[in-house]
């Protein structure tokens, strides 16, 4: 069973590991503008995960709700069941084309964003919903910005 904190918990997770693949991407290419926004996305994931931090921290076991902790628990197994959040499962070794890389890294940035999107609706501090409203924002900001580079076709440069 998950409850909001178990939630909580997962984006924190998620965000490190974002953070961990944007970091491990940086050797895979020796384009600047590549390398300047993948340093620049991991210490976003690192934000986002600090502001995760906070709120997980914030809550107190007096503020549950068993009803909405079963309803989240249902919604979050059948969305962890159909997607994978964690790039743990990519062979990056296997990886030889800078534009495969762009194609995971979007796809664990829209998947991020699902994901984000509901758990706003178990949210009901309205300061802890604009949070996550600019977390949005800046994922979705993320996932531009990787499109532009995707749509440059950058060439990769295996080390």
């Amino acid at each position: 069973m998950f409850n909001l904190r178990d939630v909580l918990d997962m984006a924190i997770q998620i965000e490190r590991n974002g953070e961990a693949v944007y970091r491990s991407a940086l050797a895979r290419t020796e384009d600047p503008e590549l390398i300047e926004m993948l340093t620049w996305m991991a210490t976003e994931e690192s934000r986002h995960a600090g502001h995760f931090s906070d709120i997980r921290q914030r809550m107190t076991i007096e503020g549950d709700n068993i009803l909405m902790d079963e309803l989240g628990t249902l919604m979050l197994e059948n969305i962890v069941g159909n997607r994978s959040f964690s790039l743990e499962d990519v062979d990056f070794s296997k990886v030889e084309e800078v534009q495969d890389l762009l194609k995971i890294m979007i796809r664990f940035e829209k998947d991020t964003v699902g994901f984000y999107y509901l758990f706003r609706d178990f949210l009901t501090d309205g300061d802890e919903k604009a949070c996550l409203d600019d977390i949005i924002a800046d994922e979705e900001q993320h996932i531009r910005k990787l499109e532009e580079c995707r749509d440059k076709d950058l060439a990769c440069h295996r080390s």
